[in-house]
């Protein structure tokens, strides 16, 4: 819930408690101590109009004092999410940028409840990107950055966690992934760009990539070791003729 509505209802409750203090201010101030109720009736038929007044003003004048305060916080909240957000996010493809891939991968490694649990990495390259830049211009090759975002997307499980390396490097993170799921996703993600045409001035442009997976086998110490096995992986793709998913 918005603090401005919680901090509302909280300036109404304090609201409240203003008649109240009231009367016990009056209660307490004559010169003997009737009992409550006798002391409440004559009270409420001398000053009911102040009462109610006090009733109706200090509640709503708390919460909107309350709602204002709430906007203010949740105002602050709002711009610090923003904020967080471009941070960690890559401008151009809307992924997770570098920086977001090593604190969202620190915290599935750590997370895991032992070392039994899986967990893979992919890093995926495209091929010969720079002769896609140095041949249609580094516009075009943006476009191209994007649309390979998109399909990584569509393409991963929910959960996994996607980032723009650098370049025209792309990283997963896979929870909860075997070595043979990876390389399942792997191939979809391989397969979706090999059937992606994107067109440049109506002249169509096949761009493949190639992905190198590996997975978590119970002796890597921390995560920055995966991410290096699936670099490894990604070279030996490279070696082999390229457009291709290699498991380390």
């Amino acid at each position: 819930m918005k603090k401005s509505f919680i901090f509302a209802w909280a300036g109404f409750g304090l609201g409240l408690g203003a008649p109240l203090g009231a009367f016990l201010l009056l209660w307490g101030s004559v010169g003997f101590a009737p009992r409550f109720q006798d002391a409440f009736a004559v009270q409420w038929i001398s000053y009911h109009f102040f009462f109610e007044y006090m009733l109706v003003g200090t509640c709503l004048a708390f919460s909107l004092f309350g709602y204002y305060l709430g906007s203010y916080a949740d105002m602050i909240r709002a711009q610090n999410r923003l904020l967080l957000a471009e941070t960690q996010t890559d401008p151009l493809t809307g992924l997770g940028n570098h920086r977001y891939l090593h604190e969202a991968f620190q915290n599935q490694y750590q997370n895991r409840k032992s070392d039994a649990e899986p967990i893979s990495c992919l890093m995926m390259d495209l091929d010969f990107f720079k002769k896609v830049n140095d041949t249609y211009g580094h516009p075009f090759g943006d476009e191209v950055l994007k649309a390979f975002a998109g399909l990584i997307k569509k393409a991963i499980r929910p959960g996994d966690i996607a980032a723009r390396y650098g370049g025209e490097e792309f990283v997963c993170i896979l929870p909860n992934c075997a070595k043979e799921e990876a390389v399942q996703v792997g191939e979809r993600i391989r397969e979706a760009m090999e059937k992606n045409v994107i067109y440049f001035k109506k002249v169509p442009v096949e761009i493949t990539v190639s992905v190198g997976a590996a997975t978590h086998n119970g002796k890597i110490t921390n995560y920055q070791d995966l991410i290096r096995l699936a670099d490894r992986a990604l070279y030996r793709a490279k070696e082999n003729g390229r457009n291709k998913v290699v498991a380390y």
